[in-house]
């Protein structure tokens, strides 16, 4: 039983032993070993990657007392890689930003935290068990409280954090509620026993589903339980935001997919939580693309764009079928790579004291810096859903599967989404190749981890978007697996 329950969180159980692993190297050094321990966080994500690609083929349960508490499947498998590369595309370039702002000194507690809040992000998607999802939901949470006040000698990565923990406590406090009406309706919290059931107490049931809905509604940011993530991914150091806006925030959609679909499938429950989604889904996605209409400080109409994105993936959780469960894996990847690198491509025209370039600041940026340019009109274009890019299949995969769902009047609302979207990424790019440089337009960093990092993903992009059959494959794979 051991056995398989360790063998059920082996990628997880590699980053618990990595972070004892950095702990010691800290307390040995005395906290100054910095490059070595930036470095064996790298080489411990990637072990995490090469092990979850080699149990691709495998699936693997953990059960206690009959219950199946953790699955490693497919499903599980492709939303590990999903936050492993966001965390590896995001950790990269803060080794430079963190030396050349002199924020060294607690290196290894935050190569620390990103490993936790990996390995909760990962239970998280793994879960069978509503126990097990409240357990790594707080894993991934005070993770990034932490993380986000990490610059604690500056006033807004604390602001932030002051937010983040006390709205954060309040969406747990939901999950907890929920999970306790859910067991005193049903008797159990195992999700595949709740989704055998017949329910002999509908409302108690759908009062504790709408609690649970609640909560992991605060974690993915959907409106109107949004207001912590404006204000928290602005104020956090940028290459924590580019981390916080992918992998915590794909493995929260993907485990209320797992959620919905393994225990409150049945139609006469899916017919409330899925009212209550279409309408927060709709929500969010107007939302966060209106207020990011207005926004000149960069960094926060990402922010914005990241709630709104939150809103097209939910409706991929509405479809609950081989066709959404593809377009979600489909749509992490891509999304996943789209943000970082324009997180990144931000992070390179920050002020040198932290502080968000605006929008003025970008003025002819491309002709100054054609690749940095270039880069950025191509996540624009990405997070538009323009063709030839990524993020137009991303789209094109979920839009088709929330109408085959019945979702018209939802989809409909996501294509004029896309549309008014439309005017705040390309304005973007519109400043920075319509205008000739003033000396207002910031000098780019020479970061060259930052470089890399933003071509890789800059690439991926495009590539992706000519060639989207292997991935689009792996997620029919991932639909069709047992």
């Amino acid at each position: 039983m051991l056995e398989a329950a360790l063998s059920a969180v082996r990628t997880e159980a590699i980053l618990v032993l990595w972070v004892l692993l950095l702990l010691l190297l800290s307390a040995a050094s005395k906290g100054r070993a910095y490059e070595s321990a930036f470095r064996l966080t790298i080489i411990g994500l990637l072990m995490a990657l090469a092990v979850t690609a080699a149990s691709w083929d495998s699936t693997t349960e953990a059960a206690f007392d009959g219950a199946i508490m953790v699955r490693l499947d497919r499903f599980a498998l492709a939303f590990h890689f999903a936050v492993l590369v966001g965390a590896l595309l995001s950790l990269i370039p803060a080794w430079e930003y963190l030396r050349d702002r002199n924020l060294l000194l607690r290196v290894s507690e935050y190569c620390v935290l990103i490993l936790l809040a990996c390995s909760g992000a990962m239970l998280l998607v793994s879960a069978t068990d509503l126990v097990i999802v409240f357990l790594a939901v707080d894993t991934l949470s005070l993770a990034l409280y932490v993380l986000t006040g990490y610059a604690s000698d500056r006033p807004y990565p604390t602001e932030a954090a002051i937010k983040y923990l006390l709205l954060g406590a309040m969406a747990s406090a939901f999950l907890v509620y929920g999970i306790a009406f859910i067991y005193g309706a049903s008797g159990t919290t195992n999700l595949l026993s709740l989704g055998r059931m017949v329910p002999t107490q509908p409302i108690l049931l759908s009062v504790g589903l709408g609690l649970l809905v609640v909560g992991l509604a605060f974690k993915i940011a959907l409106v109107p339980f949004h207001q912590w993530a404006p204000d928290v991914y602005d104020g956090a150091l940028t290459p924590l935001t580019a981390f916080m806006t992918t992998a915590p925030k794909v493995a929260a959609i993907a485990s209320l997919f797992r959620v919905m679909e393994a225990g409150f499938s049945i139609p006469q429950i899916k017919l409330h939580w899925a009212l209550l989604l279409s309408l927060l889904a709709a929500l969010t996605m107007t939302v966060g693309n209106l207020a990011a209409l207005p926004q000149r400080n960069v960094k926060r109409m990402m922010a914005y764009s990241s709630i709104a994105h939150a809103g097209y993936m939910v409706m991929a959780v509405l479809a609950l079928d081989e066709a959404g469960m593809t377009a979600l894996v489909f749509y992490s990847l891509a999304y996943t790579f789209m943000t970082v690198g324009a997180f990144v491509a931000t992070q390179l025209v920050e002020k040198e004291n932290g502080a968000p370039a605006m929008l003025e600041e970008w003025t002819g940026l491309a002709h100054k810096n054609p690749v940095l340019g270039w880069s950025m009109v191509v996540f624009m274009a990405g997070l538009t859903g323009i063709p030839f890019t990524v993020g137009f299949w991303a789209k094109f995969l979920t839009f088709k599967a929330a109408l085959e769902a019945g979702y018209l009047w939802l989809v409909v609302v996501a294509v004029l989404n896309s549309v008014i979207s439309a005017f705040y990424y390309l304005r973007v790019a519109m400043v920075m190749f319509a205008s000739p440089p003033t000396p207002q337009t910031r000098t780019v960093a020479p970061w060259r981890l930052a470089w890399l990092v933003m071509i890789v993903c800059a690439f991926v992009v495009i590539a992706l978007g000519f060639m989207p059959t292997n991935l689009w494959k792996m997620g029919e794979t991932v639909a069709l697996a047992p």
